[in-house]
């Protein structure tokens, strides 16, 4: 199966370094990408990062959805690209998206090198304290080695539902297009073609009774596109594609 950085989807280079260029001077990336899925190449990273390092810019990388990358695509974090990229940048991280604790309030803010380190120890003392103490044990428990078994199932249902929506949308939504996605239990899906504006989510959801994440939420690109959730059993995500093609026909 084809990784989505070959289908098309990428981080714009020339558009960042453009925007540092025209005064930005940090970069917001999210690493695996939300809501497509792509996991950013190696390569791509440190360039971004020797882009940033240009322009006196950081690099804060969320990087939440890294425990759920699917083979064959494998994760790299941004911090450990290279010395430039662990000079310029940030991580932010928790356990909340794969293990599903997001109500116990705790992250994780990682740094690579003396500067960022000395930056992130100077924030002020609220920051630690809105962190819950059943969180952090959770988030411990997590990423503990006893967790991984767990993890693994996950993935595996998260795996097959990723490929039984490419399914049920080539036998119900047929002019749908969606590419799998690299990681996350999120879908991307276009539905320019079926004509139902910018917003398609809106008619969805009075049509067929389905709740789908509204694509211009996410900037203009995603006009025409909804984000699915997956990480749901089979049989909720195959009632809820046959009622979005039965509102198609």
């Amino acid at each position: 199966m084809p990784l989505l950085a070959d289908a098309g989807y990428a981080l714009d280079l020339a558009g960042i370094e453009a925007a540092l260029a025209g005064g930005a001077r940090a970069v917001l990336l999210c690493n695996p990408h939300n809501p497509t899925g792509t996991v950013h190449a190696r390569e791509t990273l440190a360039e971004l990062a020797e882009i940033a390092a240009r322009h006196g810019a950081i690099v804060v990388s969320d990087e939440i959805h890294a425990p759920l990358v699917h083979a064959p695509a494998t994760f790299t974090p941004f911090l450990s690209v290279s010395p430039v990229a662990a000079s310029v940048g940030y991580a932010v991280a928790s356990a909340s998206k794969a293990f599903n604790l997001a109500g116990l309030k705790c992250a994780l803010m990682l740094t690579a090198a003396d500067d960022t380190r000395h930056v992130v120890q100077s924030l002020p003392k609220e920051v630690e304290w809105r962190t819950g103490h059943f969180g952090a044990l959770a988030g411990i428990a997590a990423f503990a080695s006893e967790s991984d078994a767990w993890l693994d199932a996950l993935l595996a249902a998260l795996d097959t539902n990723r490929r039984l929506l490419a399914d049920l949308l080539a036998e119900h939504v047929p002019a749908a297009r969606y590419t799998i996605p690299d990681a996350g239990y999120l879908a991307w899906i276009d539905l320019s073609d079926l004509g139902w504006g910018d917003d398609p989510a809106e008619r969805i959801l009075t049509g067929a009774r389905v709740a789908l994440h509204h694509g211009p939420t996410f900037g203009d690109e995603g006009r025409g596109f909804v984000r699915l959730n997956f990480g749901c059993s089979p049989e909720v995500l195959r009632d809820a594609i046959d009622r979005i093609g039965a509102l198609s026909r």
